[in-house]
């Protein structure tokens, strides 16, 4: 897979910090924010704000009520348009 791929995967798996993501694909951080930054003007990520609605769908939100998402931390998550790459594969 291609490093865009690599990393849309990652933040399915769960992994939705670039130092993390970077850890696991054993590559720069920059390169992973770099790949963040296309996926999001493709449509393919978005960013999750604290206290979003998208906190309300989340899995953990009761465990959780929003303090994975520290203060000044970026989150992200995959949009419909990405799960519809898999109709195409």
């Amino acid at each position: 897979m291609g490093t865009l791929e690599d990393v849309l995967q990652c933040i399915l798996e769960g992994k939705r910090d670039p130092e993390e993501i970077s850890r696991e694909l054993g590559m720069s951080v920059q390169k992973v924010k770099d790949a963040i930054q296309i996926l999001k003007s493709l449509g393919y990520i978005e960013e999750v704000e604290k206290g979003s609605g998208t906190c309300s769908t989340c899995p953990l939100r009761k465990v959780c009520g929003g303090s994975c998402l520290l203060p000044k931390a970026k989150a992200y998550q995959l949009t419909k348009k990405s799960f519809s790459l898999k109709d195409h594969s």
